[in-house]
Order: C-alpha cells, then structure tokens, then sequence
C-alpha cells in the first residue's frame, strides 16, 4: 500500500505539472494577442451568413507607430493604411481555402464609420486603402462587407515588425529572382536566383514595387500571394509541425504579431487550426479581385462588376469559382522594316 501510495502521489504530481505547464503555454500564447472589440463599429446592417464557412479578413498594415517608426522616418510618413488586405475563405468541411487580395489603389465607395474611440467618418468615394486610415481596420471590413455582400467573421491585422517575426519564426522562405535587385526605397539587396529570405529582406521583396515586375501594385499582389503560399506551405510542413519547439516558436511570433476581434479567441484558432489539419497547401487557392482602368487617374484602379460579381457570389453560396478569363492579346508588333520614323530637328 505505501508502494501505490507513493505512485499515486507521484502520478498526481505529474499531473499537476503538466496542467500547469499546459496552463502556462496557453496563457504564454495568448497573452501577446492584441483584441478589439468591433461588434458596435460594425453595426447590424450586414450580409446574412448562409453556411458555416469561415471567412476572415487578412490586413497587413503600415503603420509607422513603435517598432515601425523607422519605416516612415525618412519620408516623414505617419499613420497608417491598409497596405495588404485579403479575405480568405475556408469552404465548410475546411478542405479548400480561397484568398481573395483587394488591391489598395481601387477606387471604392466607402461608407460612414464609427471610429474605435468615439465619433464617425462619413462615407466617401476614395481608395480602398484610406478605410483603414480613417477609421481603422473595422472599416475595411464594413467596406468589403457592403461591396462584396459576403458576410466576414473576423479579422486579422499584421504590421511589418509582426510580418517580419512570422517569416524569421519559420527559418525564412525561399524565392527566385530573375536578375539582381538593389532597390533603396524597399532597403532590398537580392542576388539572381533561389535564395532563403527572412527579417528585412523579406519585408522588402513583399512591398518592393519598382524594381520587381511592371512596377504595378497589380504585380505586387501576384508577388505577395506566391509569398504567402509559401508561407503556408512551410508552416504546415512536417519539419515545423514534427518540431514542438519550432510550432511553439512560431505560433510564439504569430502570438505577438497579430491583432483580432475578440471572438477570435485562442479555443477559436486551435479549432479552426484542428479543421485545417488535412488541409495540403496546393488547396489554398489566390486570386484577385477582376479590376480595370480607373480612367480619371491612370495610377488607380476600379473593380469590374461584372467580372467580379459572380466571384462574390460563389464565395457567398461556397461555389465553384468561376473560370478565369484569358489575358487580353497582345497587339502585334510589326517588323523593323515596316515601322516608319519621322525625325524632325529641335
């Protein structure tokens, strides 16, 4: 009997030790994540829920506050917009996931919020992106609510400092560059080819937009989804999920980088990350949001309803998407002998 007494004690104790440890990876995880309560910002004027999809609304931030001061400093920047926003969509079984990217130079009307300390911004005709600006990321999400008609469940917002913790948790993400690149506005140095990312350099080949591609934020977006699908790919790997100290270590950044309604509360993100468990990461799908030519502003851009409805509505009613269209042809260029030049002095 003192025998089992003592394997009881002792059984007893370790129980306790493990509830406690469990306890204090839970409190570790959860207390770097910053809530905000967007229940009354948001209002009861919105789209129905019609299935128990999930979707969530992905803002990256540029922000100039705290450890992104030095972002700003040389150009005097100050406040903040949307520099990223996607709403990603997991299908009810949780088998498939679509990413729909809104770029931020679409000319949108944006209608009257209520700001987090009080006060509303009327609404307005203007760039998707000053939403954010103006009155915070709860008015990027009624923004999209009210053009897209789909209802969004929660949000989650990243700055660069957080971007940058995620990508470093993960031991960087590879890449592969056509030529070099050295672009001073961007601070990013690349040498040709594959190559592993991380910290600066990774910030700089997601925000990079004039010395990578056509220089559009169109490119951007494109450059920006292969990113993160790699990021994907990398965090649901065996060689970090096989690694209790490289998950810790990386939901630790997340943890300390993000900032989210408060439904979406740890117990809700260790569901959803349950149901995505069998999720591989060639079923996440990108896409963005059909756009054309702003023509009062040749630097923006306007969504193309009749292109970008039916998207909208298959993410509503968790459809197949519909089919993409061919890019439009190319004129032909004729040959240097048929091309007639006039040269006329001063």
């Amino acid at each position: 009997r003192r025998i089992w007494r003592r394997v009881a004690i002792g059984a007893a104790a370790l129980v306790a030790a493990a509830a406690a440890g469990v306890y204090w990876l839970y409190a570790d995880l959860t207390g770097g994540i910053e809530k905000k309560d967007v229940t009354g910002q948001l209002g009861t004027d919105r789209p129905k829920k019609l299935n128990k999809s999930l979707n969530i609304l992905l803002i990256g931030s540029d922000s100039r506050e705290g450890e992104n001061a030095r972002y700003g400093a040389a150009a005097g920047l100050t406040g903040a917009r949307s520099d990223t926003a996607i709403l990603l969509h997991l299908s009810p079984n949780r088998d498939q996931a679509v990413g729909i990217s809104f770029p931020r130079d679409s000319m949108v009307q944006i209608p009257d919020c209520k700001k987090e300390k009080g006060g509303t911004v009327p609404g307005r005709f203007g760039m998707l992106n000053t939403a954010f600006a103006f009155a915070g990321p709860t008015c990027t999400w009624k923004t999209l609510e009210k053009l897209t008609g789909i209802h969004i469940d929660h949000f989650v917002q990243v700055d660069f400092a957080g971007f940058k913790r995620v990508v470093d948790a993960l031991g960087g993400v590879e890449i592969c560059v056509d030529r070099p690149v050295n672009d001073p506005r961007a601070e990013l140095v690349l040498k040709a080819g594959k190559q592993t990312v991380k910290g600066e350099q990774a910030l700089g080949y997601v925000r990079a937009r004039y010395t990578l591609g056509n220089g559009s934020d169109l490119e951007r977006i494109e450059r920006q989804q292969k990113f993160m699908a790699s990021v994907v790919d990398k965090a649901t790997s065996s060689e970090v999920l096989t690694d209790p100290a490289k998950t810790y270590k990386f939901l630790k950044a997340v943890s300390k980088s993000v900032t989210t309604d408060e439904d979406l509360d740890f117990q809700a993100m260790r569901k959803l990350a349950e149901g995505l468990r069998g999720m591989k990461a060639g079923q996440v799908r990108f896409v963005t949001v059909p756009v054309e030519r702003y023509e009062p502003d040749p630097n923006r851009v306007q969504w193309n309803e009749e292109r970008a409805r039916p998207l909208f509505e298959a993410i509503r009613h968790d459809s197949e998407l519909p089919a993409e269209q061919p890019p439009a042809p190319k004129p032909a260029v004729p040959s240097p002998d048929k091309v007639k030049v006039t040269v006329v002095d001063a």
